[in-house]
């Protein structure tokens, strides 16, 4: 009789694409606290269905922040590609996308729907206060560290005022904004 070799720790059996994004769906709905937060509930996740040993996703993780995005979505796509290779990146993708984004399909619909109560529109108030609020702090921060970046802290500036002025037109102006610093930022990089 031959000695049975000891169960390895690492992938001890293979997900379905669908079992990949279900994980990674339930894992986001449920999560909050952003990407240093879901990261080791996936772990620990992958790690009891035997998908993957705990190690092998760290190592993977480590990879991730090389990259630059959510680190969330950066080491589930890592994730997907050592399990199935670049087949599973759509997997998780929208496993990791798809929750928020329903989620805030649903908050919108709830806000159109009930946005003209007094309770919210008041409270909406508060929370529309704290983009300017949060931009302010940003300048605080850069400032208190003396990197005094004259031009990017204009460019917050701006952005603060136009945010301000023309709330109705926060979601344009952000996504604008983020178009028109990341040209600036490749316009100074090519001139250096």
């Amino acid at each position: 009789m031959k000695p049975t070799k000891p169960e390895s720790t690492t992938a001890q059996s293979k997900p379905t694409l669908i079992e990949l994004f279900i994980l990674l769906a339930r894992i986001n709905t449920v999560t909050l606290g952003g990407g240093y937060v879901i990261v080791p509930v996936m772990a620990t996740s992958l790690e009891k269905k035997g998908w993957m040993n705990e190690s092998d996703f760290y190592d993977l993780f480590a990879r991730a922040q090389a990259f630059p995005g959510p680190m969330a979505l950066n080491s589930a796509l890592l994730v997907a590609l050592k399990l199935f290779g670049p087949k599973g990146i759509p997997a998780a993708f929208f496993g990791v996308v798809l929750p928020p984004f329903i989620a805030l399909i649903l908050v919108s619909g709830l806000i159109q729907r009930f946005g003209s109560l007094p309770v919210l529109r008041r409270f909406l108030d508060g929370a529309g206060a704290v983009v300017p609020g949060l931009i302010a702090a940003m300048i605080w921060k850069n400032a208190a560290k003396r990197s005094w970046n004259v031009p990017r802290i204009i460019e917050t500036a701006l952005l603060a005022v136009l945010l301000i002025l023309l709330p109705a037109f926060s979601l344009p102006i952000l996504l604008l904004a983020i178009v028109v610093l990341y040209c600036i930022e490749g316009l100074c990089k090519s001139w250096k």
